[in-house]
């Protein structure tokens, strides 16, 4: 009986070992290789929760590996041990498919020790991998009559669950699978990418934009087909495969690119007015989506929810296009026929692929045909179009050309009535036209003649002006009788008047033509105005007026503007104001109006108690040759050009002047003027007379003018002030007497026969002798400083002064030039 027991143990022993305790089935590879067979069945594996276990501490421990028919989740990390023995007498090579896995590691295994590494899978660079091309295969070399012990690894970070998927695949029939797939993947694309540059060059020809969103679709279509067939990971993306993930949603963009192309396609905007607008409304909205699933993937490199979201996004597309196939079925705009057949396999297609769709297996592989049935359809439908619109350019053409035939008839017969009355206007007109050239010949000869006489006489009465002036300025200087006094101050007095009206013309003359320009320099207002204080103090004396000047003492000291013709309209109000004014008080008041960022508004008035001015004669005082009153002239005298003049002038400063007044209780002249405060407010230095004379004493003087009689009044001047001066008659004579003596000033008149001012001054600057070439030259003229300034600076004169000359500006200008300091040029 004890017997018996032992014998039933021992069987029980047996059995539990054979099933339990026997050794893992080995995988004999050749048999494997027939029907591409899993190897699931020989394929033991081992949980890892954790995912920190490593193929040192498998080996160590030893762990129980076991079968496992549930599916895989991507929580946990899973090892599995596969056991592979070849029995033939050569080497062979087999490729091992594992599945579809992101991190693939296969650890060859022999007596307990790791001999070989290879690593696989979506997400591992190519330069890690043995297998660059297919990315779940791992090599398997075996040699004869051998067996191998393979740990394989696997886990999921971005796709779907891990799996494992065994099979085995001969080294050449991976070569001709992974080949085959690829040439018919290149192929597709090489289509996609041929018709898109056929329609871009289509779109640069024709300027048709049916042609460039066709090209943008397939553009689309190409970057997801490169996607979904794995070209762009193991071709464009090897070594940063984790990139392509964010390629996921390119499948609903080029949904938006085909929404775009078919709104073109069949001209909704012309034909499905209705439709229109929920196209854009799709496409914008596809594109959107688009937009949020790679935000999503960036931020979370979450897929699924992603994939999710785009297999119902596509199916509402696909809704939408049977949809609008529907509706517009029955047009009988030709293009319909075209966007029907050519959706209708696609839309086929694209069901059963969205139905079958595995983001991470899916290669799409039936809207490949479905695309290829399109592309050939919409290419079709491209040309047909473009036929359709010619026909259209043609029949509008037409159109166009029998209208035109018509209003060219209009226009023959309109024309032969134009004619006859353009032809007799025409002979009225060049009739007018050819009075009014002579008229306008006339006026401009008359203009010229005018300005050319004004400035020919204004130069020649100037000149025997003064020696007239200087004349009566020597004799005043002599102590006269009393009675030879006041017939001394009457002739001053006339020819000061005749001066004051031929500058009065010569300036009218320069004012018509637009030859004043204005200065921008430095000037300082108070002693402008102490000079206007100085000229008209006498003579308010003499008539027995009381006149004032009263500043503003917030205006800054020193201000940048033209004060030369500040003086000159200031001159001439105060002037006008003398001449209507017998008795009472005339007043210059200048005030502070605004001041800001370095500029000031300064308002100038002359107020004075005189004959006054009635309402209907204000708007004519400031025209041309006019007065007030035809009287004026004869009792007052002035050639009516004085406030003409002013007006142009403060014209000429961006302003206008004002004018109130009433009949015999005086008149008021204001105006405003912006200016500049100048960077400095350094006063001017005011050197009395006495003291110049003092100081130009024994100074030597060449005096260069054709006229006998100015030279006699010059000579005659210098030699009163204790000055040494020689006087040459010509230009030769002057470069002559430089060389016999040395001169500290030349004043050089400039219009002199054989060699002017200009050509002696030009050739005394271009000598050697620093000496000579550095003497200081003064222009001394009857031509105003406008008209020969650019000319006497060219030449390299220092200064200019005016016929007639007060004798106390030639004494300050001799005085400027030999006082024993280098002085810049003024010109």
């Amino acid at each position: 009986m004890k017997s018996a027991k032992s014998y039933l143990s021992l069987l029980i022993l047996f059995c539990w070992f054979n099933i339990y305790g026997s050794d893992q089935d080995v995988v004999h590879p050749e048999y494997f290789l027939k029907d591409s067979l899993s190897l699931n069945d020989h394929l033991q594996i081992l949980v890892d929760p954790s995912g920190e276990l490593t193929i040192s501490d498998i080996l160590k421990e030893n762990p129980l590996f076991s079968q496992i028919n549930v599916p895989l989740s991507k929580s946990n990390v899973y090892w599995g041990k596969l056991i592979v023995e070849n029995n033939l007498d050569n080497i062979k090579l087999y490729l091992l498919y594992v599945g579809k896995n992101d991190y693939i590691d296969c650890y060859y295994v022999k007596n307990d020790s790791v001999v070989q590494i290879e690593q696989s899978g979506y997400l591992y660079p190519e330069t890690v991998k043995s297998v660059p091309k297919g990315s779940y295969y791992v090599p398997l070399l075996m040699s004869a009559n051998a067996k191998q012990e393979l740990y394989i690894r696997i886990e999921e970070k971005v796709h779907n669950d891990p799996e494992f998927d065994l099979h085995l695949i001969s080294g050449a029939d991976w070569v001709y699978k992974i080949l085959d797939r690829h040439i018919v993947d290149f192929i597709f694309q090489g289509l996609f990418w041929i018709i898109m540059f056929y329609n871009l060059f289509m779109y640069a020809s024709t300027r048709s934009r049916g042609y460039l969103h066709y090209a943008i679709y397939l553009f689309c279509t190409a970057i997801n087909y490169l996607f979904l067939t794995d070209i762009l990971r193991e071709y464009f993306f090897n070594n940063v495969p984790w990139l392509t993930i964010y390629f996921v949603p390119t499948t609903i963009l080029a949904a938006a690119a085909y929404w775009a192309f078919v709104n073109d396609f069949i001209s909704a905007r012309k034909h499905f007015v209705l439709y229109h607008r929920w196209i854009k409304i799709t496409a914008w909205t596809n594109t959107s989506i688009f937009v949020l699933s790679v935000a999503v993937i960036h931020f979370t490199s979450e897929i699924y929810i992603v994939t999710d979201v785009l297999r119902v996004a596509i199916v509402i597309n696909v809704l939408l296009v049977l949809g609008l196939i529907s509706r517009i079925y029955d047009s009988k705009y030709e293009m319909v026929k075209y966007f029907i057949y050519g959706t209708a396999a696609m839309v086929i297609m694209v069901l059963i692929d969205v139905i079958l769709w595995n983001p991470s297996t899916s290669q799409a592989n039936f809207v490949k045909y479905g695309l290829l049935a399109e592309i050939i359809v919409f290419s079709m439908g491209l040309s047909q179009r473009k036929k359709i619109r010619e026909k259209e350019r043609r029949k509008a053409l037409n159109k166009q050309i029998d209208q035109l035939r018509v209003n060219e008839s209009l226009a023959q017969w309109q024309k032969e009535e134009l004619e006859k009355i353009i032809d007799h206007r025409t002979q009225k007109i060049k009739k007018k036209n050819k009075k009014l050239k002579r008229a306008i010949k006339k006026a401009e000869t008359a203009a010229r003649v005018k300005s050319d006489f004004l400035s020919v006489m204004s130069h020649e009465i100037r000149t025997p002006m003064n020696a007239v002036i200087g004349t009566i300025h020597l004799l005043l200087d002599e102590n006269p009788k009393k009675n030879q006094l006041e017939h001394l101050k009457t002739l001053k007095f006339s020819s000061e008047n005749l001066l004051i009206l031929i500058n009065d013309i010569l300036d009218y003359s320069k004012v018509e033509s637009g030859n004043v320009e204005l200065e921008h320099i430095d000037f300082h207002l108070r002693e402008l105005t102490k000079g206007l204080g100085n000229t008209y103090e006498q003579k308010a004396s003499e008539n027995g007026v009381k006149f004032n000047i009263l500043i503003d003492h917030n205006i800054p000291s020193m201000l940048k503007g033209d004060p030369a013709r500040l003086t000159q309209i200031l001159n001439n109000l105060i002037s006008n104001a003398f001449k209507f004014t017998p008795k009472g008080e005339i007043k210059l008041l200048i005030h502070l109006l605004a001041k800001s960022n370095g500029r000031v508004k300064l308002e100038f008035a002359v107020e004075d108690t005189g004959i006054g001015i009635s309402k209907d004669k204000l708007k004519l005082i400031f025209e041309s040759f006019t007065q007030a009153h035809a009287d004026t002239t004869r009792k007052y005298g002035g050639t009516g050009l004085g406030l003409a003049i002013t007006k142009k002038l403060i014209k000429l400063f961006d302003s206008q002047i004002f004018v109130k007044s009433k009949v015999n209780k005086g008149s008021k002249f204001y105006f405003s003027l912006y200016m500049e405060e100048a960077a400095h407010a350094n006063a001017a230095v005011v050197v009395d007379d006495e003291l110049m004379k003092e100081e130009v004493k024994d100074k030597r003087v060449l005096v260069v003018d054709d006229n006998e009689i100015n030279l006699m009044m010059a000579k005659k001047f210098l030699d009163k002030w204790g000055l040494i001066s020689d006087v040459v008659t010509s230009g030769k004579e002057a470069l002559e007497q430089v060389f016999d003596a040395d001169y500290d000033l030349i004043l050089m008149d400039l219009q002199m026969p054989e060699m002017d001012g200009y050509e002696v001054t030009a050739t005394i600057r271009s000598l050697d002798n620093l000496d000579l070439k550095n003497i200081p030259i003064v222009a001394v003229s009857a031509d105003t400083y406008d008209n020969v300034k650019l000319k006497i600076a060219e030449v390299g004169m220092n200064d200019f002064l005016s016929k007639p000359f007060n004798p106390i500006e030639l004494l300050t200008v001799v005085y400027e030039y030999t006082k024993g300091q280098s002085e810049t040029s003024n010109v």
